[in-house]
């Protein structure tokens, strides 16, 4: 080791001695080539750094890249999700932090101190025990899960969306109990703060992971998935700077992508009557031990749903859990499920018969009918074998008692055709398109009758034709409205606050099938049926569970004007349903019947109870007298920014009835030209901006069919002449259609005069 070391030096001395040099010339040049070697090093460093700074390359990775990497940090940033509102601006669906609990089982987690972070073996139980008693999580569960390899567990949905008190108070009962390793992590949820409100209807939003590593609120069902385009937003992307500990630099913060937050939706739904339906509607759930049940309370002058709801239902805590209801629907029963009516489907029969003058009130008639090879028989007649009314009755008595004889025979008075082009004009069969209509929220549609003779008869009684409830509350508005006819909606407005834009509904006139005398005439007979203690069906005759006899529907001791429903329900083999109380039971009730403000409609399916009117009575006059108190702040919804605008897009070769359902969540009023699946043309071209509630034309392929003009302008009315090529005859003066010589539904050709009234 020692000759290894004076190697080096003993080989210098010897070619010193050589050189013959002096130590200090030595020296020297050892100095001088030491210089050398220095200034050659230097020079490389120089070229090296001047490489780096050109090229920015090392090994082919590229160090500017590498050293923002490090100091600088690139993150997406979520959009807010829309917020649901009452009418009013009581939030009904909000973003929210809940928290997921999870327990630490990697014995390696400890503090500087050595204390564990972990939970240790010998407490599995005691954690177990703790989860069960809290959060309801099975113990087996709990003990498997901590039992598993690996860092961390978790324990399953009951120990996701835990509210921020809720995880407050577990984390004191974790201190108390002396247990480590158990922890809390925030998520992203949704929060319905009113409970159980229009859940079906509502919906509920549930946080999905993206593509981009983000978790965003999705819609599942319900207006949270119809709107959910309008709702969700979209994410935004921002990088900044971070110093040596990987903390924000202050400023330095740059938006790649600016974040746009989802829009505000305001429902129609005022949360102080909706409050009280539900809690009604529970009662009577209970009471009438319904199957199932839905009721929903109309605003008659402009169409706005005010409240709506339906048994079974959930709330947020008992969404996962409420399939495993018996007779639970996901679906809503307002405008998802179809059904026969039964005999609330008399006023649409009778207002077609007034208006075509097929009917004399004061004629009487036999309640006895063979038409065809079928018999038809009243509702007396079916449950004791025989009349308790009068067997010979006017056509008024007739309405008042709801005698499927009686109705049976001013439809086959009328005809077959006058009855379909009165159901056409009444828009059965047509969906409302109220902006849901995206898969999982369809809509509806409902059938007319068929040809089969029988069957037309049927369906004067409610019987062999489908609606929906939505259909049936639009055709009621026109005995409301003097005749007009409202389209119902569901969303009052939509705020954006990217920005501060308000796109506003407003009442749609969709059609005028029925006179003013008519529709006056109608409402008469109804509260009649309310009213008449012989005849009416709604009139208590005897004292019953504490109600002295007298009018079952009243509002402020007054009557409302009424229309009791009994209809069959189709059988899963075929014809129907035979039990003693297999029936869907139902009401419609407008007040006040002079000039009605509201529209109410409730019906029972299957009770198990004895059957008593009053099931629904007691939903309807505590529903109809608050709505009547509330009226005049019913009337008024607040502005929020300015009006937007909305600018219209191609939609030719589109599918039909989509495009409609999207441009009603735009709150415009499509009308689709024609019965086609795809459109073929607009009468506004793309790229125009618009406002709210413009009616826009959409012509479809297929046969060429009459609309419905009533309302409509001269403009609107030329540019379907010119889509079929019709000749147009204009009388009378004013801004607005308000009579055509062909009516909806019937196909037109190529020349054909129509005439066209204004008013």
């Amino acid at each position: 080791m020692k000759n290894f070391l004076t190697f080096p030096f003993r080989k210098i001395r010897k070619k010193a001695k050589k050189t013959k040099l002096s130590p200090m010339k030595n020296r020297k040049r050892v100095g001088r080539s030491l210089f050398i070697v220095i200034i050659s090093v230097f020079m490389i460093f120089i070229f090296r750094y001047v490489w780096l700074v050109t090229t920015h390359q090392v090994a082919g990775n590229d160090i500017g890249q590498l050293a923002k990497f490090n100091y600088m940090q690139t993150i997406n940033v979520p959009a807010k999700r829309g917020t649901i509102y009452d009418r009013n601006g009581t939030e009904i669906a909000v973003d929210s932090s809940t928290y997921k609990i999870y327990a630490v089982i990697d014995k390696n987690q400890k503090s500087a101190k050595g204390q564990k972070n972990y939970v240790p073996k010998e407490d599995f139980d005691k954690v177990a025990s703790f989860l069960n008693q809290n959060l309801g999580i099975d113990k087996n569960l709990a003990l498997q899960q901590l039992n598993l390899n690996g860092s961390q567990v978790e324990f399953g949905s009951q120990g996701n969306q835990i509210s921020l008190s809720k995880m407050e108070s577990l984390q004191k009962g974790l201190e108390t109990a002396k247990i480590t390793g158990i922890y809390f992590s925030p998520q992203l949820a949704r929060s319905y703060p009113l409970n159980n409100f229009a859940s079906q209807f509502i919906g509920i939003a549930s946080p999905q992971d993206n593509q981009d590593g983000t978790t965003s609120l999705v819609g599942q069902n319900g207006l949270e998935l119809s709107f959910n385009q309008q709702l969700s937003g979209t994410n935004g992307v921002e990088t900044y700077q971070k110093d040596m500990y990987g903390r924000p630099v202050p400023n330095t913060t740059h938006v790649i992508t600016p974040v746009v937050n989802g829009q505000d939706v305001y429902t129609t739904l005022d949360a102080t009557l909706q409050s009280n339906l539900e809690k009604l509607m529970d009662t009577a759930m209970t009471a009438s031990g319904g199957q199932q049940m839905s009721a929903t309370l109309m605003n008659a002058h402009t169409g706005e749903i005010l409240a709506t709801s339906q048994c079974p239902t959930f709330t947020a805590q008992t969404y996962n859990k409420a399939s495993s209801q018996q007779y639970f629907t996901w679906n809503n029963q307002l405008y998802q499920n179809a059904f026969e009516p039964g005999s609330t489907m008399k006023t649409f029969l009778m207002a077609s018969a007034l208006d075509s003058n097929k009917v004399d009130l004061n004629a009487t008639y036999p309640r006895t009918l063979k038409a065809y090879d079928v018999t038809i028989n009243d509702w007396d007649w079916n449950e004791h074998g025989h009349f308790t009314l009068p067997s010979s009755v006017t056509f008024a008595q007739g309405f008042e008692m709801s005698s499927n004889v009686g109705m049976s025979k001013i439809e086959m008075n009328m005809g077959n055709p006058t009855w379909d082009d009165y159901l056409n004009r009444f828009r059965f069969g047509v969906r409302t398109r109220l902006g849901m209509g995206v898969p999982g929220v369809e809509e509806g549609t409902g059938a007319l009758p068929t040809d089969n003779a029988v069957s037309q008869i049927q369906s004067a009684f409610g019987q062999g034709i489908s609606v929906t409830q939505a259909q049936l509350l639009r055709g009621w508005t026109s005995f409301a409205n003097d005749g007009t006819m409202l389209e119902p909606h569901v969303v009052s407005k939509i705020y954006d606050s990217n920005n501060n834009q308000t796109y506003q509904s407003e009442p749609e006139v969709i059609g005028h099938p029925i006179s003013a005398n008519v529709a006056s005439q109608v409402r008469n007979l109804m509260v009649g049926v309310n009213t008449d203690p012989f005849y009416g069906t709604s009139y208590l005759t005897v004292p019953l569970y504490g109600k002295q006899p007298g009018p079952l529907f009243m509002v402020n001791n007054q009557p409302m004007a009424v229309k009791t429903g009994t209809a069959q329900i189709a059988a899963p083999t075929g014809g129907y349903m035979t039990g003693d109380q297999d029936y869907i039971y139902s009401a419609v009730a407008m007040y006040p019947p002079q000039n009605p403000d509201f529209i109410f409609y409730m019906n029972i399916k299957i009770p198990s109870s004895p059957w008593y009117l009053g099931f629904i009575s007691d939903v309807a006059n505590p529903m109809m007298t608050q709505a009547e108190s509330m009226k005049a702040s019913l009337q008024n919804i607040s502005n929020t920014g300015d009006q937007g605008t909305i600018t219209l897009k191609d939609y030719k070769n589109n599918n039909s009835g989509d495009t409609a359902d999207a441009l009603r969540r735009e709150l415009l009023a499509p009308v689709l030209v024609g019965m086609g699946s795809n459109i073929k043309a607009q009468s506004i071209s793309s790229g125009t901006k618009v406002g709210t509630n413009t009616r826009l034309l959409l012509l479809t392929d297929g046969d060429q069919i009459m609309p419905d003009m009533y309302s409509w302008s001269k403009d609107q009315v030329d540019q379907v002449a010119n889509w079929y090529g019709l000749k147009i005859n204009y009388e009378g003066s004013g801004n607005s259609v308000v009579k055509q010589s062909i009516t909806i539904g019937n196909t037109v050709k190529n020349g054909q005069t129509i005439t066209i009234t204004m008013g």
